[in-house]
């Protein structure tokens, strides 16, 4: 069949069989099995994290000096920090944080970038060359250090990492956008619909958009673990969620001090971002092969 990446859902649509496909592939992939899985149990925890919890009010930063430090056990299967609260719990209710962030940040990403790429590369000209050039001013710096940048400007805190980390994101849709709409526009479909007179405005928004977000939808999804591990990042160094949050990338920097004698302090919490991480990688993959007409059935 001839197809390239870029018609993905009209693709998808096209070939039978795609549910069957999907698990066919996700049966002989393990890898990609233990990433679902993973996903599920981090959603599971984000969204009824407190009825999970075996202590909720550890996570608001409730202290219990008589347990402080104690080592993991059948009590505390992930032993307990300084202030005497169960890591386990933070660590469940830090899943929360960790999707919400990142789900916002890429959320927002798509929609302020992919709108402005699409018109970049559809309408081609002087249009184009602003979006990309402001595009390319933003992607001029690192992420990371932008949204270093940015919250340093702004004050530390979850909500202004939040928007450091949107403003550093938004640029890499714009241009993954733009070169999909270029393809997208010399093809016979689009064609079709500027000989009928349709508004370029529906022509983008009904065609342009659609065929781009097979792409779109990979990317987001590998997005969305480098975003947990760059707000892990931020709150590592004081810019991001603030104290008692339960935050991962705050447990790992508040027990680096311990690390030596209080192992658990920052293993676990690091082990959460590290196989969440895995994990949208792990489906980012999946999903890239699923989503190729490239691949072989």
């Amino acid at each position: 069949m001839a197809a390239t990446y870029n018609q993905l859902p009209s693709v998808i649509s096209e070939r039978p069989g795609f549910a069957r496909r999907a698990a066919r592939a996700i049966a002989h992939d393990w890898l990609a099995l233990f990433g679902l899985v993973i996903i599920a149990v981090v959603v599971v925890a984000a969204l009824i994290g407190p009825l999970l919890a075996p202590s909720p009010g550890d996570g608001a930063g409730v202290i219990n000096v008589d347990e402080r430090m104690l080592p993991p056990s059948l009590a505390y299967p992930f032993g307990t920090d300084w202030l005497g609260r169960d890591m386990l719990t933070r660590v469940i209710l830090g899943a929360r944080i960790a999707l919400q962030v990142s789900l916002i940040v890429v959320g927002l990403a798509i929609l302020i970038g992919v709108p402005l790429g699409a018109i970049a590369g559809y309408r081609r000209g002087w249009l184009d060359g602003l979006i990309m050039r402001i595009t390319d001013l933003f992607l001029a710096f690192p992420p990371l250090l932008l949204a270093m940048a940015i919250v340093a400007a702004l004050g530390p805190g979850l909500q202004n990492a939040t928007l450091a980390l949107v403003v550093s994101w938004w640029p890499w849709y714009a241009r993954l956008a733009r070169g999909l709409a270029v393809s997208l526009r010399e093809w016979p479909f689009v064609d079709a619909s500027r000989a009928m007179g349709i508004r370029e405005s529906s022509i983008i928004l009904r065609h342009i958009v659609p065929n781009s977000l097979g792409p779109i939808v990979v990317q987001a999804t590998i997005d969305i673990g480098t975003v947990i591990l760059a707000a892990g990042g931020l709150a590592f160094i004081g810019l991001g969620a603030r104290p008692p949050a339960p935050d991962w990338g705050l447990m790992v920097a508040e027990g680096r001090q311990y690390i030596l004698e209080q192992w658990w302090l920052s293993t676990f919490p690091g082990l959460a971002i590290f196989f969440t991480v895995l994990a949208f990688n792990l489906v980012g993959d999946l999903l890239l092969r699923l989503l190729d007409p490239r691949q072989e059935d």
